[in-house]
């Protein structure tokens, strides 16, 4: 039989990587030929199994007809390296599709936007809507109508009710739970395990439970 997979390029070779490479086998969707990335420290090794070529091959990848990439950043705390990468990809010409892991439910009435990670045993619920580039971490839930922003990550295990808003660049730590119809601002920081019973602003800082401002 014809393999039907389409060949992908991944920018970005650190541990976030190893968790969208299990996702792209699970789905079959895609063939990740290569990984590239910036650090001299990685070029030339493997990760599981893939070869690792500098950053500068992006070009001669898409001359060859590589038409898909992805950004293989995650980050904790903040976006930006994640940001540059998925802005350099588009720069260089390349589709950014969302990956899915084949583990993951994602409601047909959802829309996940450009470049996003839904990892294994995530929950979209229906009507929710995902921006770009946002990563749904492994077993994160997103209930029914959230709405959530360019940018964002949302860890491993964290929990969002029905019409949370997470607002761009916004990150939620692994664990943590954000109660019904809360908002939570741009490039606001939700701490492990906490708990979010009211909005928080936009650059804001929480943690605990219930959550309550960083020093």
């Amino acid at each position: 039989m014809q393999n039907t997979a389409l060949p992908i390029v991944g920018l970005g070779a650190g541990t976030h990587a190893k968790s969208l490479l299990e996702a792209l086998r699970s789905s079959g969707a895609f063939d990740v030929v290569a990984l590239v990335d910036d650090d001299p420290a990685r070029v030339g090794a493997e990760l599981l199994g893939l070869p690792i070529r500098g950053a500068e091959t992006l070009a001669e990848l898409r001359d060859e007809g590589v038409a898909d990439a992805f950004a293989g950043i995650g980050g904790v705390g903040s976006s930006e390296a994640r940001k540059s990468a998925f802005s350099r990809l588009l720069d260089e010409g390349f589709r950014l599709p969302p990956i899915i892991h084949a583990a993951a439910h994602v409601s047909s009435f959802a829309r996940v936007g450009h470049g996003c990670h839904v990892l294994a045993a995530a929950v979209i619920n229906a009507d929710a809507e995902l921006g770009d580039n946002v990563i749904v971490n492994t077993a994160a839930v997103v209930e029914h109508d959230c709405r959530i922003g360019s940018h964002v990550h949302v860890g491993p295990g964290a929990l969002l009710g029905g019409l949370v808003t997470l607002e761009a660049d916004a990150q939620i730590g692994m664990g943590a739970v954000v109660i019904q119809e809360r908002t939570i601002g741009a490039r606001a920081f939700v701490a492990a395990g906490a708990v979010v019973v009211d909005d928080v602003p936009a650059g804001a800082r929480v943690a605990g439970v219930p959550a309550r401002p960083l020093g």
